[in-house]
């Protein structure tokens, strides 16, 4: 088997895969934590599956590509080739999750909007390139570790399709841990990014890779850049929600503490 053929079952896998595990997995699974999710519309059924589904890829997406970060010495920003499994096939994963959900979207329109639609075909095609070529897998890379965030997007998300109350400590906290993951995955590299990319493109070095690889690196991420920008400010406005309400849980939680107490005594 070659390494195309091979990083096209990866990518078949992902697609099939998360396709079962929202037909399949996800009705067996999330009634076990959640028993109200038999008396849910149909239509509220399907949109947690997805989220279900959506979140089980991006567990996997951010757990090989920050492993990878961490790992695999070759993964520099100087680096211009470098044919890395990890890198490869996880993109090629992300590949397959990206088709499978556009497909769901557009069969069940209320699961997102214009800026998803817009946003998984600019992930095709990143997953694709990532997928097969082997240049820049540091940037490559960068673009899965964003996925870090993900896992705290779709349990918020499906706790606000289960009906969950917003006002909960599980719902806070969930904000809280959002706005953590989007600093770090998503905002904070910005700047290391456009600095090595910058020192790239000065040196001459950044244009001997592929015309593709050049154009997602630089439009592709700064679409994301925009969208991560746009959404981010919409999480700090949660985040200080959250955090205020975590703060008058933990006062209303230590002064019943207090009324408990003096009565005992």
């Amino acid at each position: 088997m070659t390494a195309e053929a091979a990083h096209l079952l990866t990518a078949g896998v992902g697609f099939l895969g998360l396709l079962l595990v929202y037909r399949f997995v996800s009705p067996r699974v999330v009634p076990l934590c959640f028993p109200g999710y038999h008396t849910l519309p149909w239509e509220k059924r399907i949109q947690v599956n997805e989220i279900f589904m959506a979140g089980s890829h991006s567990i996997v997406v951010c757990i090989a590509s920050w492993v990878a970060y961490f790992t695999v010495e070759e993964i520099k920003p100087t680096i211009l080739w470098y044919n890395c499994a990890v890198v490869r096939h996880t993109s090629a994963f992300f590949l397959g999750y990206s088709i499978a959900d556009l497909g769901l979207i557009l069969c069940y329109p209320h699961f997102g909007d214009m800026w998803f639609i817009m946003h998984h075909m600019v992930s095709i095609i990143s997953g694709f390139l990532g997928m097969h070529y082997t240049s820049i897998p540091y940037y490559v890379n960068m673009f899965l570790m964003m996925e870090l965030t993900n896992p705290f997007v779709n349990f918020r998300f499906m706790l606000k399709a289960l009906g969950y109350p917003e006002k909960s400590r599980l719902f806070a906290t969930t904000g809280v841990l959002l706005f953590v993951s989007w600093l770090i995955a998503r905002i904070i590299p910005l700047p290391i990014y456009m600095y090595h990319m910058g020192r790239l493109m000065a040196s001459g070095e950044f244009f001997k890779i592929e015309i593709p690889m050049q154009l997602c690196s630089t439009f592709g991420y700064l679409f994301f850049t925009v969208l991560n920008m746009s959404w981010f400010r919409i999480i700090l406005k949660l985040f200080k929600r959250e955090l205020r309400g975590l703060l008058k849980l933990e006062s209303a939680k230590r002064a019943l503490m207090e009324t408990n107490s003096k009565k005992g005594g």
